[in-house]
């Protein structure tokens, strides 16, 4: 294959100080400079600028210094003909792509629209660029043919809205040049271009055969032989080019310093970390908020990802289509919006009681009717502003802003410097919005909100830095820069040379034929080995460096670095930040017995019930947490009924059954039809109590599903209902079930004040209290025989109730159902031991030992809950910490792992 920077070779190079001199000169022999990127040429106008000011001069004329697209604008703007086709702007274009691709979606459905829209329009360009003619030769290539039929919708669309895009309006100027209809500059020096394309060759020949003087910036020196580095991995290879380029400013201060990162747009989080870590270690100061970098971070994010804006557009879809449960708690509760912190804990509260209720939709009318009657205004207020006739862009525009403003949004704090320039990259946008008024016409407002997160998605914003002299940018930013020293990562053996990526939507032999970027392996191969050459001439010193392993893999140095691997260093970097080990040098250790926590007061009653001991007894961090300081973990909305749901069906539908029956000779009494007549009477009732409570949970073509499904579990379970010896219901849910409504009874246990309330308590024929506590969930091991019971209410009941012959778990879960129980003899039925038949309690001497034994061990729960014991000691740390919503608090982590396979923390 032919090199890479071969086709440049013909054009004659000219030095910096050559070129400057020129610019510099008054008469008209000013040559224009066209540069192969943007941030090429405002580095070049830099330093320029810096050139004559060292040579004395106070103001100069600013040369024509352009990229390739700002180039061919100004041209073209200068003999502008008054009837040609307006040119759309990249946001009018990128919309009219989406709208090629959304209506082309009758057949096969896309997943991702908006990125193949955002392919569509490179591959389009990529064509322009290569001159590849349109359509495509697809042969039988799904993704080729998809392309081809949306860039002829493109056409047509351009036509419809009669303008055209950058890449026509490109062709236009460049027939225009060639008729000679355009003035031309004296000359033309190209700089930073590795290779030629074919558009770029045609410009070049264009203005050649227009007289032109042609010439290309070739100052490179001679190569310097760099250093080669290895890091253990790759958190400790950013923090050492972070640490080197610190360096380099505090020996230099007036140095260009770089660090090229491979994978900066995947790695951008991880860069910011590590490089604020080393150099502006203040950051971690409480009253930072976001302060100006002492480097620049190159590569921007989307402008939607920015909290203001994304907060903006949450507002705006809350008030169209309406927000999924995570982007609506994330509205809720985000403070940069409102009327200030009182509101926002309100919002807060808010968002936990629709999080408890299963909300998986947030819109304004759901807002309007769960909301305290303090929010309900806000909400009116904000439905108000929106109208629901279509409008163009421009309305919109107007419509958005009085919203946002009404909704209180950027918040009532003030604004930092970063955000300012959020703010007003966000205008910026607005604008560009109301301009696609040709591409979109008039539009509902859900089309009109989708349109605009569209445009920030696909806009990016950076914060402006001031002169730093530490830049931090990926391969492509660097290419054609020159630098006093240079750090490059990444160049192993996976990503230098980087894998070929052809493009999908061209084929992939015509891209290799034609040289495409990316399209081959060979094609990678030579690019690579041009950066590494523009890298050893651009920089005054070089580092070059690779992770060893990352995630379990063993990388190994890039064979292209094959001349300095006999130099290899292994880097000593320092496992922490300094600013982290200047602090913990400087720290005074303090220890504090937090295992011990202020005991309830006296008198008070516990809330939990009998769940205080139980938690008490899987860990006593949990207890305390959890029924003294009232922690809670936010509820996870999800599709359908949730496992509560189905466990307070079952007991609404069985207290309704037994509350007509009160006694098992009614049940045996019934016949087969009658009583599946009961039933179903029992579970509708149960599930439209639950639906008018819950409709977001329980949707209508859900309903007859768990009809069916609650009708066979009550029916099993009163088969085994049927085969118990005789009884009669005394209370259901803590009440009798002539009762009206249902009471907690309050008991004192061991100097603790405890609401009880059992499930169920049955009497038998011998007056004996049978205690029943419905499960409905897994099977797990009883607490009759356990030191530290989890389900500790049965032997509460035990203790605090009179004649209490047997307890009993009504097991009433698919392919589990039955009694689990325990009783002073064995005529209580199947399921249901005798103590002295069970295995664990063959060393009982009777029932009322029993009771005692049981008392002892609810007697030392009681007493470390009386005491405020309150240690962080999970009973079985991968059990009972399974489903505890509490890690981020007590921290369990940093001393044992709770994943299966892992081995323990130290």
């Amino acid at each position: 294959m032919e090199s890479i920077s071969a086709p440049l070779s013909a054009v004659p190079g000219c030095r910096t100080d050559e070129l400057f001199a020129r610019l510099a000169a008054s008469d008209g022999s000013r040559p224009s400079v066209l540069c192969a990127s943007h941030r090429q040429a405002q580095a070049l106008q830099q330093a320029f600028a810096h050139a004559q000011l060292a040579a004395g001069a106070e103001v100069w004329e600013t040369p024509e210094i352009a990229g390739f697209g700002s180039f061919v604008e100004n041209l073209g703007a200068a003999a502008a003909d008054h009837d040609a086709l307006p040119v759309l702007g990249d946001p009018e274009a990128r919309l009219l792509w989406r709208i090629c691709v959304d209506e082309s979606r009758s057949g096969e459905p896309l997943l991702r629209a908006a990125d193949a829209a955002q392919l569509a329009a490179e591959a389009w360009s990529l064509c322009h660029e290569y001159r590849l003619n349109l359509p495509l030769e697809a042969r039988g290539q799904l993704d080729v043919e998809r392309f081809n039929q949306w860039a002829a919708a493109y056409r047509r669309q351009l036509d419809r809205v009669g303008a055209i895009d950058r890449e026509l309006a490109e062709q236009r100027t460049l027939a225009s040049l060639q008729r000679g209809a355009l003035a031309v500059p004296a000359g033309l020096v190209l700089v930073g271009f590795e290779s030629i394309s074919p558009r770029l060759a045609d410009w070049i020949g264009a203005l050649a055969a227009r007289g032109v003087s042609l010439h290309r910036l070739d100052d490179a020196a001679a190569p310097v032989r760099p250093r080669f580095v290895v890091a253990a991995d790759d958190a400790l290879e950013l923090r050492a080019a972070a640490q080197w380029a610190l360096a380099r400013t505090q020996a230099d201060p007036r140095a260009h310093v770089a660090v090229v990162v491979a994978d900066l747009r995947a790695r951008r989080a991880a860069v910011q970390r590590a490089f604020d870590e080393v150099l502006c270690p203040q950051f971690d100061a409480p009253d930072v908020h976001s302060p100006a970098r002492p480097y620049n971070l190159t590569l921007g994010t989307p402008l939607a990802d920015c909290g203001l804006v994304q907060t903006a557009l949450r507002l705006l879809q809350l008030a169209s289509v309406g927000l999924d449960s995570a982007a609506g708690s994330a509205l809720l509760c985000a403070g940069n919006w409102g009327a200030g912190e009182e509101e926002r804990l309100q919002r807060a509260a808010l968002d936990a009681r629709l999080r408890r209720e299963g909300c998986l939709q947030l819109d304004l009318a759901t807002l309007l009717s769960w909301s305290p009657p303090a929010l309900q205004a806000r909400w009116r207020e904000l439905a108000n502003l929106l109208p629901s006739r279509r409008q163009t862009p421009a309305e919109w525009n107007e419509t958005f802003t009085n919203f946002l403003d009404a909704a209180g949004w950027p918040g009532p704090r003030a604004i930092d410097s970063e955000e300012f320039q959020i703010l007003a990259r966000w205008r910026e946008v607005l604008v560009d919005f109301g301009r696609v008024e040709r591409v979109l016409g008039r539009i509902p407002l859900s089309a009109a909100v989708a349109a605009l997160r569209e445009l920030t998605e696909r806009t990016l914003f950076q914060p402006q830095s001031g002169d730093t002299r530490v830049q931090v940018m990926g391969q492509l930013e660097a290419q054609g820069l020159s630098f006093d020293a240079l750090w490059v990562t990444g160049v192993d053996d996976e990503r230098f040379p980087a894998a070929s990526r052809p493009h999908p939507f061209v084929p992939h032999a015509l891209q290799r034929a034609r040289g495409l970027p990316h399209a081959s392996a060979e094609r990678e191969l030579a690019y690579a080995q041009a950066q590494l050459d523009g890298w050893c001439r651009r920089a005054g010193a070089l580092v070059l460096s690779y992770a060893r392993g990352e995630d379990g893999r063993e990388r190994s140095p890039s064979p292209l670095l094959a001349p300095w691997l006999d130099a290899v260093e292994a880097l000593d970097v320092d496992a922490l930040p300094q600013s982290w080990r200047q602090s913990a040098a400087a720290a005074v250790d303090e220890s504090i017995d937090d295992a011990s926590a202020p005991p309830p007061a006296a008198g008070v009653v516990l809330s939990g019930g009998t769940r205080v001991l139980g938690d008490q007894a899987r860990c006593p961090f949990r207890g305390y947490t959890l029924h003294r300081l009232a922690v809670r973990a936010l509820e996870v909305p999800a599709h359908g009924l949730q496992a509560y749901d189905r466990g307070n069906l079952v007991h609404a539908v069985l207290e309704r059954l037994w509350s007509v029956w009160r006694e098992q000779a009614t049940l045996q009494a019934l016949a087969e039809d009658e009583l599946q007549g009961q039933i179903g009477e029992a579970v509708d009732a149960a599930l439209g109590e639950l639906q008018r409570k819950a409709p977001q949970r329980l949707q209508p073509v859900m309903r007859e599903l768990e009809a069916q499904r609650l009708r066979e579990l009550i029916r099993a379970w009163l088969s085994v209902e049927r085969a118990r010896a005789p009884f009669r219901v005394l209370s259901l849910e803590g009440r009798d079930p002539a009762a009206a409504d249902a009471t907690e009874t309050v008991r004192e246990f061991e100097g603790l004040r405890l609401r009880l309330r059992a499930d169920r308590v049955d009497a038998d024929e011998h007056d004996r209290r049978i205690v029943l506590d419905y499960k409905t969930g897994a099977r797990k091991p009883p607490p009759w025989a356990d030191g530290r019971p989890e389900d500790p209410q049965l032997l509460l009941y035990a203790l605090t109730e009179a004649q209490v012959g047997a307890l009993a778990f009504a097991r009433l879960s698919v392919g589990d159902i039955g009694l689990q129980g325990i009783a002073d003899d064995n005529r209580y039925g199947p399921g249901i031991l005798a103590y002295h038949d069970d295995k664990a309690m063959r060393a009982v001497a009777s029932w009322d030992a029993l009771h005692g034994q049981w008392r002892g061990v609810l007697a030392t729960l009681a007493t470390e809950v009386r005491d405020g014991w309150a240690a962080v000691t999970p009973k079985h740390p991968r059990q009972s910490c399974q489903d505890c919503g509490l890690h981020a608090i007590c921290r369990i982590r940093e001393q044992v792992s709770l994943d299966d396979g892992e081995e323990v923390a130290t």
